[in-house]
């Protein structure tokens, strides 16, 4: 299944090289698993060349079959999934804790997800900032929490990552994208140092030898967009906040590129907690970050 799977991306991608960067997996790797497909079905299923890669006849002919094999696989480990959850877990109440950023749009979703597929468990969201969600965690009064700075000691693991935006005020953009060199050309409006937001920013610029000019430090991510539109600066949000700013708010959102921004977001399970539970609510939070619009990162 995982060859198929790899076998899709490749396909999609038009490219090993491409698709090695998509699966995050050493291309060398991915051409082995390809060989070995090829071996197993007796086929050539890519034409290889300068451009990239191919489908043969035979490699077309598998991808029809391959797209409704991983379908229905997916389906049934999804619905084996749901009924073990319903079978195993017992009526209890679960305490999340929720970076602020997060929770607005994180809890109606969770609370729809959990209702339909964790029926007896009880949710109590805790909205705060990351060091107050790991003190939280570690002193027992938090069972699971979604935060910006995972706990190496208790191996939190990154539960997704959001992608970085650029806000400025205006009406209108010439470009789409802006890149990161160019943020130095312009005072920003950033949380104070010590933030997760600010670190990670900070800590990117450094890499890349810019020296940004934060002209107001504002923690909040409304306060700081309401200083953007009232001429203080520009400002970095996340994924998760593009729905609530735009035009109609007199407000200007570009991605960064070179590079593009991504932060992680981790996530933290207590100790104590149930396993099967805990892999039950690490599935649901993680289809809720990305429709929030964040990219799930694998387990």
């Amino acid at each position: 299944m995982r060859r198929l799977r790899y076998f899709q991306v490749i396909a999609d991608c038009g490219s090993m090289s491409a698709a090695a960067r998509l699966l995050n997996l050493a291309q060398p790797a991915l051409s082995y698993h390809v060989a070995e497909l090829e071996r197993l079905t007796g086929h050539v299923l890519f034409e290889r060349s300068r451009d990239g890669v191919r489908l043969t006849e035979a490699g077309r002919l598998l991808r029809q079959h391959a797209s409704a094999i991983v379908s229905q696989v997916d389906e049934a480990e999804q619905a084996l999934e749901r009924l073990g959850r319903q079978h195993s877990l017992p009526a209890q109440r679960v305490r999340i804790a929720v970076i602020s950023s997060l929770a607005a749009g994180l809890t109606p979703l969770l609370l729809e997800r959990v209702s339909s597929e964790l029926p007896g468990i009880t949710l109590h969201i805790q909205e705060a900032g990351t060091r107050d969600i790991a003190q939280k965690l570690e002193r027992g009064e938090a069972d699971i929490a979604l935060y910006l700075t995972g706990n190496t000691g208790r191996t939190d693991e990154p539960i997704a990552r959001e992608k970085l935006f650029h806000v400025s005020a205006g009406d209108r953009a010439i470009e789409d994208t802006i890149a990161l060199a160019m943020l130095v050309r312009q005072p920003l409006v950033l949380p104070a140092p010590g933030n997760p937001l600010r670190n990670f920013v900070d800590t990117i610029a450094r890499q890349h030898g810019l020296n940004l000019d934060v002209a107001l430090e504002v923690d909040g991510s409304r306060s700081r967009l309401t200083a953007v539109r009232n001429g203080m600066g520009a400002t970095i949000v996340g994924a998760h906040a593009i729905g609530e700013v735009g035009v109609k708010n007199g407000l200007v959102v570009r991605e960064i590129t070179a590079p593009t921004l991504f932060r992680p977001i981790y996530l933290g399970i207590r100790r104590e907690l149930d396993p099967h539970l805990a892999t039950s609510m690490r599935g649901l939070l993680a289809g809720c970050l990305v429709t929030l619009g964040l990219e799930a990162t694998s387990p």
